[in-house]
This record gives C-alpha cells, structure tokens and sequence, in this order.
C-alpha cells in the first residue's frame, strides 16, 4: 500500500512545492494534490516516478512516518524564518528520527537518566543547572566534549545543515522510542551550537516531561536561557575569572569557556562583575570590530557520534548491507552517508565512547 503522506515528506525535505514536482515528473498538480491526499490510486509507473524525482528509495512510500509535529518540541528560530524552512525542519526531523527508531530496535543506546527538575518559587533554572552539573559530575570550569557528555547520558545529538544559521539554531524532541534527541544547525558557530545545546538541555530537564501545559513558550525560552548561562558558566568560577573584565580579556576568555565573546560579556554584566558601562562599551566594541555578527576566534566542539556507531554496527555486527539499510529506513545510500553517518562533519578531532553500545542478542543470532 502506498503512504501518501510520505509523499509530502518527501517533497517538503527536498524544499520542492507540488508544481516543482509537476515539471520534474510531468504528473500533474491536481494529481499529485489528490495523492497527498490519498483520494486516488497510485500506479506502480508514478510511484517509480516520484521515488526517482524525489531520490527516496521506493520503500520509503510502503510504510507511514509517525508524524513528529507535537508539543514535545520547541524551536528556537528567528521570526524570518520561511514557512518552506519549517517545512523543511520538520520534514527532515520527522524522517531522519524515524530512522533513528528503526535502528533502536536492534541497538541499544546509553539509558537516559537526567532527572526532570521544574522550575519552581523555590526553585530557579539557574539553580537547577548548577544542580544538574552536580548530577553529571562537571568539574567547576569549562566544559570539554560536550556532545560526548549528551550522547553518553542517553541524549542523542544531530546536527542538521540545509537552512540558513541565521534563522534556526535547534530544537528538541523524545521520538517514538522515547530517546531524547537534540536537532541541531549544523552550520552555526561552535560558539552558538554550544549555547543551543545548553539551551535545549534546558528545554529537556525542565520542559518537555513537564505536565504545565499553560506555561507560555516566552516563558520557558527565558527559563532555558537563564539554565544555559549557568551549564556553561557557572557563577561561582565566573565571578572570579570575570571580575574587573578588560575587552583585551576576550579572545582569551573565549577560548578557555569554549562560548561567545558576546555572551561572556552579558554574563559577566548578568553576575555583577562588569558595569552598564563597561557592558555597553565592549558590547559597540565589537560592533566597531565586524564581530556582533561574526566573532573572531574558533571554538572547539566534539562531533555527534551516537547516530553514526548506530549505523556502523547496523553494516559490521549485525551484517546489513547499504542496500539493505536503505531499504529499511527508506533513505538512499548519498542520504545516510551524510544525514546519519554524519560525513560533512568537522574532522578536526573524533572523541570516541570508551564502550560501544550494546545490541540485542536476538539480533546476532
């Protein structure tokens, strides 16, 4: 049986509107309208068509997609971002963390544990993060290999290219085999894909298991924001190592916190340590310098690797081919080479987990 909602999938993760796809396969609108629909049959001919125009391997049309729009998810994104963008990251979401489930069934991933902490009267987010720190046995200071540290604690992390950095930062969400996932930009800074991850680590440990359905999003992004700050700089080193900070100081600052020029100086101003001032001139200093909207300095990230092992051992200990992964999760060998194995990463230094993840003995045998 052909899944017709997989062709509207399939056309919004490739950013094709039904009269693109008209010209590429000479199908008609009213045609392809009424497909997506599931109002009309579809021929063997059009679905070998459409599967061919849109690169999707024909079983990727046998089986329906769960949809992943629900309110487990939480975007920060610009108010420009294009409905087509949307569509797009919902799309590509909604697909690639099917896959991700498929793979679950034969592979067992790092149990995710983080508790659940609300914010509360008593209870601030930024207490919290210093709380969940403490949980995950963060060493005051920076942190190193923060992806490593996700992915090991049962959080799994992808970062998704294909929109402009400008308009969408990550978005977080618990897929249908209830494994936290992080859908990152991968095309931002390292500098803005930690703060999102930080960011959407907030989202997770207060918002997405939380039954306060009234709570408004401004709300729980200001919250997310405020847990960020203190995951990533953490008050109590912060007020010592950013007392009295000189402009001259960033660079070097930016380099030990692994964070933005830009949001060390809101923290050191948020902590006390540097006044309205001296926050307004370093703040028009950077501006002055061309770095508000591309600041000077790399930041070093560790690469996602959990989606990347599951496919590995999907092709070594369980014997799958690539034509027999794709047919499974209905993506081309191109589309896992680079969404799932993450190929377009950074290669500049690959932390590897000192265990692999285990897999159902069922599976081996």
């Amino acid at each position: 049986m052909f899944a017709y909602r997989n062709l509207r999938l399939a056309r919004d993760s490739r950013m094709m509107s039904q009269s693109e796809l008209t010209q590429r396969t000479g199908i008609s609108q009213a045609t392809l309208s009424k497909i997506e629909k599931g109002l009309v049959n579809v021929t063997d001919s059009q679905i070998k068509t459409l599967s061919e125009t849109l690169e999707y391997p024909i079983s990727f049309f046998e089986e329906e997609i769960p949809s992943s729009q629900d309110n487990t998810m939480f975007y920060r994104k610009r108010q420009s971002l294009r409905a087509k963008d949307l569509t797009f990251l919902e799309s590509k979401i909604t697909i690639l963390g099917h896959c991700i489930d498929e793979m679950q069934e034969s592979i067992e991933l790092p149990e995710f544990r983080i508790p659940h902490c609300e914010v509360s009267p008593d209870l601030a987010a930024d207490e919290i993060a210093f709380r969940i720190r403490t949980w995950l046995r963060i060493a005051p200071g920076p942190i190193d290999n923060f992806v490593s540290l996700l992915e090991k604690n049962g959080i799994v992390v992808v970062f998704l290219f294909g929109v402009d950095s400008d308009k969408f930062d990550g978005v977080s969400a618990f897929n249908q085999s209830n494994t936290p996932i992080m859908w990152i930009n991968g095309s931002m800074p390292n500098d803005r894909k930690r703060f999102t991850l930080a960011h959407e680590l907030g989202h997770i440990v207060m918002h997405l298991r939380s039954e306060d359905f009234d709570k408004p999003e401004e709300e729980k992004e200001k919250e997310a924001n405020l847990f960020a700050a203190e995951f990533l700089l953490p008050k109590i080193p912060c007020r010592e190592d950013l007392h009295a900070l000189r402009y001259k100081d960033l660079a070097l600052k930016k380099m030990y916190w692994k964070v933005s020029k830009a949001f060390i100086v809101q923290r050191a101003w948020q902590l006390g340590c540097i006044t309205d001032k001296t926050k307004k001139y370093f703040f028009v200093t950077l501006g002055r310098n061309g770095e508000r909207k591309k600041e000077a300095g790399l930041v070093y990230l560790d690469t996602p690797q959990a989606v990347r092992k599951m496919v590995d051992l999907h092709l070594t200990e369980l014997g799958y081919s690539y034509t027999e992964l794709s047919e499974m999760m209905g993506l081309l060998e191109k589309d896992i080479h680079r969404d799932l194995r993450g190929e377009r990463y950074p290669t500049n230094k690959i932390f590897l987990f000192p265990s692999t993840f285990a897999t159902e003995q069922s599976n081996k045998e």
